[in-house]
């Protein structure tokens, strides 16, 4: 990675926030689709995105392409479990190190146009299999854990086409629910900056929580921006 571009920035005044990264994460069909959006809207950047589409995800997965496929998924098969998280997960006490992790994210980041003036973030529920790889990196991280209730979890599972495939049995996928739950108290109690929302808040009309995470955050609240985008319309919540 020695011939990575270089960057600067505009001037000598403003931060370089690559050190302290905005992870958002939480179980699959959780909302952290919904969270990530928000806080692009107060801006935090996210760079290429996987785009949406469809009725299961019409305002876009807020994924960042290259961290998504060239790191997450990557790292996942090199373990040889499920890369999608489903069907085999990695155990959080016997994840390896991986060599270049932070210059390999740093190049993902750059080809993307990134100019380390702005917080950055990173949306994948893979990260909640994946934590402490970017926590030993990214210390000064704040992680966003978005809830759900379990029941709704599994019925948006057994819902939605790509994860149907997996399974239609509803215990299937309350055992699933019970790993990630796992590691992400496990997130919760090591020594890193996380909050916690829940997302039926948010599509209740409830932003206070949202506000406060974005106001810890560093961003910019846009009350009639974010109104416009959490359309309950869009967000499968009951």
């Amino acid at each position: 990675m020695n011939n990575l571009p270089q960057y600067s920035l505009k001037n000598d005044h403003e931060k370089n926030h690559f050190d302290s990264p905005i992870f958002v994460l939480g179980l699959p069909r959780s909302g952290t689709s919904l969270v990530a959006g928000a806080l692009k809207i107060c801006g935090a950047w996210l760079g290429d995105t996987v785009p949406g589409g469809g009725e299961e995800n019409p305002k876009g997965f807020f994924e960042n392409i290259y961290l998504r496929e060239q790191i997450n998924k990557k790292i996942l098969g090199a373990l040889q479990v499920d890369p999608l998280g489903v069907q085999s997960l990695p155990e959080l006490n016997s994840l390896p190190p991986v060599e270049g992790l932070e210059e390999l994210i740093k190049k993902g980041l750059l080809e993307d146009g990134y100019d380390f003036t702005q917080p950055w973030l990173f949306k994948d529920a893979k990260l909640t299999l994946l934590w402490p790889l970017y926590l030993k990196v990214f210390p000064k991280a704040h992680w966003v854990i978005v809830r759900r209730e379990d029941e709704h979890i599994i019925s948006s599972c057994l819902n939605t086409s790509f994860m149907k495939k997996q399974s239609i049995d509803p215990k299937f996928w309350k055992k699933w629910i019970d790993e990630y739950l796992t590691r992400l108290d496990a997130l919760k109690q090591s020594n890193c900056t996380c909050s916690e929302i829940w997302a039926p808040s948010i599509i209740d009309g409830d932003l206070t929580e949202l506000k406060k995470i974005c106001h810890t955050l560093g961003l910019t609240w846009d009350n009639n921006a974010l109104k416009e985008f959490v359309t309950p319309t869009y967000w499968h919540f009951k």
